[in-house]
């Protein structure tokens, strides 16, 4: 039996409180390493240096807001909650690359044409800190730390791993629609792509033990399909390196309102290695009834 198996349930109300607090340093200590970014930039520093500043104070506020939240509330540690020393598992690192490598090179395959941006030297190091360091490194670390790491156990400690896994990982892809306004049919497809990549991500830290391979794959996730590296919407964005525009008007295709990562191609990137964290935790299973 491991540490995290050893701590008691928890009532009801803690569980929920619980993982709403989690949520809640999620948004708090972004808004605050965004002002502490903004402040450094009106100071007349470069906004690449605005923007390396608030991932990092974005990533060590919530880590110590959550170990905060666990000891006072829930009775359990960082690692308690799989938020343990960084590690990763080789089989999820190249993981990591494949899929988004999948969902955009089948993207790419559709109706489509490049309409890249011109930017100077000041505009290109925004865009790469804000992919790599914000929207890659940071937020999916803290994502991860927050809903496969408090929101998870919370949950697992008072009910059991199923609600563990499925309520988070709901609450995950709806969460996601408060991005912007979206028609019926995009948040449908919004919440059924989120919801798979949130399993998907609760299956692979269940497999690995801890949430830093399941935030490594978020993290390349987001810098390869969520940031201002590479594009991939039916209009160029300016503050993107590289535009692919596409032509179809199917939202299955472009992911309606919400983009790419909503689209069937990226979905079906998702299953597939959902299926695979599936049998790898299955086997490992096995293996420790053996």
């Amino acid at each position: 039996m491991n540490k995290t198996e050893k701590i008691p349930a928890c009532k009801a109300w803690k569980a929920i409180v619980g993982a709403l607090s989690a949520i809640a340093v999620l948004i708090v200590t972004q808004l605050l390493a965004m002002l502490a970014g903004s402040g450094v930039i009106a100071l007349g520093l470069p906004k690449a240096a605005g923007n390396v500043l608030s991932a990092i104070l974005y990533l060590l506020f919530a880590l110590l807001a959550l170990k905060l939240l666990c000891g006072k509330l829930l009775g359990a540690t960082l690692a308690d909650c799989r938020i343990t020393r960084y590690k990763i598992k080789p089989i999820w690192a190249v993981a990591a690359f494949i899929m988004p490598a999948i969902a955009v090179g089948g993207l790419l395959l559709t109706a489509g044409h490049w309409d890249n941006a011109k930017m100077d030297g000041f505009q290109l190091a925004d865009s790469l800190t804000t992919s790599i360091f914000v929207a890659g490194l940071a937020v999916g670390a803290v994502e991860e730390a927050v809903f496969r790491g408090v929101v998870m156990k919370a949950l697992e400690m008072r009910w059991n791993k199923a609600a563990a896994v499925i309520v988070p990982s709901v609450a995950f892809g709806a969460a996601h629609a408060l991005n912007g306004k979206l028609s019926l049919v995009s948040f449908i497809q919004l919440l059924v792509a989120g919801s798979i990549v949130g399993i998907l991500f609760s299956l692979v830290t269940y497999e690995s033990g801890s949430i830093w391979s399941a935030a490594f794959m978020h993290s390349i996730w987001n810098m390869c399909m969520a940031s201002g590296i590479l594009n991939i919407y039916t209009e160029p964005m300016d503050s993107c390196i590289f535009n692919y525009v596409l032509e179809s008007k199917s939202t299955l295709i472009t992911g309606g309102e919400f983009g790419a990562e909503a689209s069937v191609i990226s979905i079906g990137a998702y299953l597939i290695f959902t299926v695979v964290a599936a049998i790898l935790l299955k086997r490992k299973s096995r293996e420790a009834a053996a």
